[in-house]
């Protein structure tokens, strides 16, 4: 990736002459060669004093007495910012220290800073790493009321940041709700549930019913889903976390149980499948909604944690046969209640291959 060739925090300093760089640049502007040797010190660009006697030797071979006060002051005004340059060079590294987690995001899209810490900014679109904190703790309060569980809110703004500038590039139609429920209804993509490729070719159908389906790798401490309504129209955005397929169908059918029911509210995911203490409404809306499409309601799931309580032995073929659904679902529940979970199968998918 471009950005990782850079270095990470450039020092301001490295952008400024010394008083040693400037006389060079002096001497270089008026064709005057071996000027180290004339004034007997080496290396005169890393300077960043020079002595009076220096400087009026300096003054007599360029023939400008005046140069001796413009370099003094020159050489004052930079002794004085060095401090205040190197304390936001310090500050900077500290910034990027925090920051350089979301580097992969910026799918080598952000290039034009003068160093990673910049490129990080622009893909956050702003102009100072204050205003990325702010925002990263606005959305994680928000994460919070919803889900009461930690986030790290600067993993979540730039997972969801991501899916914005994924969105911004699908060139939407307009919000085919009728559309979306027919495809829904018609479960052309049943035969495919376990077909990983079928389910990343995804995006391209729902855009069709102007609806931004978007995967972004999963990062730490952050969510399984989200939904967000820009311009009216939904914005889907799953993660990998776990790597499980089935885990994603059920995480989209769910977001899916949302952008039918819950049109313009914006929900965040910390979790999927909780207990349903945990659950507000609209939770249990999205999972009964996902429950029916997947899973031909919630038998299966109740039938599953019953029967692991009574010690009852079950397989995903027993169960698939007796509640129609396909064997890997039924895995989907027994892995969920930790039943032989070494013997239940699990279809990997991930999403790091489009930012690399």
């Amino acid at each position: 990736m471009a950005a990782l060739e850079k270095i990470p925090v450039l020092n301001p300093l490295t952008l400024r002459n010394t008083v040693g760089g400037e006389l060079a640049d002096i001497f270089e502007a008026r064709g005057i060669e071996n000027f180290e040797k004339l004034i007997g010190i080496e290396e005169l660009r890393s300077k960043e004093r020079l002595s009076n006697k220096v400087l009026k030797k300096a003054a007599e071979i360029l023939v400008a007495p005046n140069i001796v006060e413009y370099l003094t002051d020159f050489q004052k005004e930079y002794l004085e910012e060095k401090p205040r340059y190197m304390a936001n060079y310090t500050q900077a590294k500290k910034t990027y220290t925090k920051l350089k987690k979301v580097v992969p995001l910026l799918r080598g899209e952000f290039t034009e800073g003068y160093d990673i810490l910049d490129d990080i900014l622009d893909f956050f679109g702003v102009d100072s790493e204050k205003e990325i904190f702010e925002t990263s703790e606005k959305q994680a309060a928000l994460f919070r009321t919803q889900n009461k569980m930690e986030v790290d809110s600067i993993n979540l703004h730039a997972w969801l940041r991501r899916g914005e500038l994924d969105f911004k590039v699908l060139n939407l139609s307009d919000y085919d709700e009728k559309g979306l429920m027919d495809w829904i209804e018609a479960r052309e993509w049943m035969p495919h549930i376990e077909d990983v490729d079928y389910f990343k070719s995804l995006p391209s159908i729902f855009s069709r019913f102007g609806v931004g389906l978007v995967f972004v790798p999963s990062l730490p401490k952050t969510v399984y889903g989200a939904i967000r309504w820009i311009n009216d129209k939904p914005l889907i955005q799953i993660s990998d976390r776990g790597h499980d397929l089935i885990s994603c169908w059920f995480t989209l059918f769910h977001e899916l149980g949302h952008v039918i029911k819950h049109k313009n509210v914006e929900i965040y995911e910390g979790g999927i499948n909780e207990s349903k203490a945990k659950q507000n409404k609209r939770e249990r809306e999205a999972n009964k909604f996902a429950n029916e499409y997947l899973f031909n309601g919630d038998s299966l799931r109740k039938a599953v944690f019953d029967r692991k309580c009574i010690g009852q032995f079950m397989s995903a073929n027993s169960l698939a046969e007796e509640f129609n659904v396909q064997p890997i679902f039924a895995s989907y529940w027994l892995l969920k209640a930790q039943y032989a979970p070494a013997f239940q199968r699990r279809i990997q998918i991930d999403f790091t291959s489009q930012y690399q």
